[in-house]
């Protein structure tokens, strides 16, 4: 990859430790400029990274000298940041979840195509070597006809976590709880290790720990159908006492297939183990798969090359858009259709 990009992040919190790292790593990378609402964030990002400090973001997607913006900020800022970034030129590649609503989210996609800029969004646990190799399997079509799946992500959070960001925890800034943040990911694979969308959704959030200090749900049950009529189900909490290994299981005609943290197991007959995966560690923290180096390697080769991206703006949309669609169908307590992407 001979090309050179030149990059300009915004949001140097934690998360941002799993960007940093990599970037500075790629030969073909030069992060030119930081930006953060907390000086001792941008000061510190900049003297890791020897970045120009923006005083604000305006003046970050103003810079001639930028090619990238990583948009790494609470979750109610993505989709606004993006637009402007993408309609000052820039390409992007933002956090999850790409918005807080699928109406933002839209027009982060509209934009994208009209700015002709490139869109991406950080969705990293396709990069697993476990999501990898099911989805293969899945698509080889080796377990025969496809017949449904199942997941489960069951965490902990206690109140500091929300109440120490000053957007976690509210509707209006985090756009929901354990479903848009921790479990997002999980709903993602659901929809592309399938290789199918899911078309409606029938479930149930709740608070049931912190309502007198949360406004978004700390736990969910839900059953979602496919295109071709088969069915998902799915349970994610974040009142569990650990953060235990995610479960996500794919169920065809003769194979039954389960990825239970890192590690794929063929559980057609007992628990045979196909790989494992184990995950790396990016920055300071061991995410889940911790596939950012992975991503973000992807996504750099692709604008280098002109190849299309996985992960380029509607094929993010499908995890946001269930996420909505569940909180929408416990509210009125009935099935919820999603909404077509291609309507865009």
């Amino acid at each position: 990859m001979d090309k050179k990009f030149r990059v300009g992040i915004v949001g140097c919190g934690g998360i941002s430790n799993a960007h940093i790292p990599v970037l500075m790593a790629m030969d073909n990378i030069e992060i030119r400029a930081v930006c953060d609402l907390r000086p001792q964030r941008a000061q510190a990002a900049a003297q890791r990274t020897g970045a120009e400090i923006c005083p604000d973001f305006d003046s970050l997607i103003a810079r001639e000298d930028i090619d990238v913006v990583h948009v790494l900020t609470p979750h109610y800022l993505h989709a606004p940041m993006a637009i402007a970034a993408l309609k000052a030129g820039k390409n992007v590649l933002t956090e999850k979840p790409m918005a807080i609503d699928t109406q933002a989210a839209r027009e982060m996609i509209r934009v994208s195509r009209q700015c002709n800029a490139r869109l991406g969004v950080i969705f990293q646990n396709r990069y697993n070597p476990a999501s990898k190799k099911l989805k293969e399997l899945v698509a080889s079509g080796v377990g025969g006809k496809f017949l449904g799946a199942r997941a489960s992500v069951c965490w902990h959070r206690e109140k500091p976590y929300y109440v120490e960001s000053g957007w976690r925890g509210f509707m209006t800034t985090e756009g929901g709880g354990t479903l848009i943040n921790q479990s997002i990911h999980t709903l993602d694979l659901l929809t592309y290790i399938a290789g199918q969308p899911i078309v409606r959704v029938r479930g149930h959030v709740s608070t049931d720990r912190m309502e007198d200090v949360i406004d978004v749900e700390t736990a969910c049950h839900a059953l979602a159908e496919y295109a071709d009529g088969t069915s998902c189900v799915f349970h994610v909490t974040n009142d569990y006492v650990i953060d235990a290994p995610i479960q996500l299981e794919m169920t065809c005609e003769k194979k039954r297939w389960q990825i239970v943290g890192d590690k794929l197991y063929d559980v057609t007959d007992g628990y045979q183990l196909i790989l494992d995966g184990a995950a790396p560690t990016v920055g300071d923290k061991a995410y889940w798969g911790a596939g950012h180096a992975a991503e973000l390697a992807d996504y750099y080769d692709c604008l280098a090359t002109g190849r299309h991206f996985m992960l380029e703006d509607e094929a993010a949309y499908p995890a946001l858009n269930l996420v909505k669609a569940v909180q929408e169908s416990s509210r009125t307590g009935d099935w919820v259709a999603l909404d077509d992407i291609k309507e865009i």
